[in-house]
């Protein structure tokens, strides 16, 4: 677990009960979308999915990790948006956050956006651990496929996971949007993201699993078959 209550960070120990979407420079009232993931997992195939959102939710708002490796990057990035239609007017980029700050951020977000391919991991159970919605399509390869393991082991309502996890682009953006606009179907998701969220924590059977593929490619294991097939001959 990231938390060690319900407002204080497991990393840093800082509270953060008394930070508001005004301390990250965005808007009180606005149905918000976040992604947080570092901007080395913005494919450009990702552009589509946040600008998308956009178009489709005309007063929605999206706070997204700017670039901070290099001032020439931001601009290739903001041009990539741009071009894919999103109105940065709407776009608030933001730098790299302490523990605490980005819990807060993720708990006064509307929509958290897992990015694609590259999904989130870490991202992901401090997401679910805040029980807010998490908006992911699972990629082709292990590195996308983290959000949708986790949100199918830990008990939830089909219901939930039918409105999390997409099948496209087209429904990647549907569902964001719908979360983002229909209450009673977001507070359903969020409840029981919050019921479901201990069962991600504190399990044998990752352990065994690990444990089980490890034996079964290790070199000694693999020499031990030899010897006794050979035997057996």
């Amino acid at each position: 677990p990231r938390l060690l209550s319900a407002s204080t960070s497991r990393m840093n120990g800082q509270w953060f009960g008394n930070l508001k979407r005004g301390d990250f420079g965005l808007p009180s009232d606005a149905r918000l979308y976040v992604c947080m993931q570092k901007p080395l997992k913005f494919h450009p195939d990702f552009d589509k999915f946040l600008c998308g959102i956009m178009k489709k939710d005309r007063e929605g708002r999206l706070a997204i990790h700017k670039e901070d490796n290099a001032e020439s990057n931001q601009i290739v990035f903001r041009k990539r948006l741009k071009r894919a239609g999103c109105d940065l007017s709407r776009v608030t980029f933001l730098d790299m956050q302490e523990h605490h700050r980005l819990l807060a951020l993720y708990r006064d977000a509307t929509v958290v956006l897992d990015s694609y391919p590259a999904g989130g991991d870490t991202t992901t159970r401090e997401v679910i651990e805040m029980g807010k919605p998490l908006v992911t399509l699972p990629a082709r390869l292990l590195g996308g496929r983290w959000t949708l393991g986790y949100l199918s082991n830990i008990g939830l309502k089909e219901s939930t996971k039918e409105a999390m996890i997409a099948t496209d682009t087209e429904d990647y953006v549907d569902k964001a949007v719908r979360l983002a606009n229909d209450d009673a179907l977001r507070k359903s998701v969020e409840d029981d993201l919050k019921a479901c969220a201990p069962n991600l924590f504190y399990r044998d059977e990752a352990v065994a699993a690990w444990q089980k593929m490890f034996l079964e490619i290790s070199p000694y294991q693999q020499c031990q078959r030899r010897r006794m097939r050979k035997e057996e001959l």
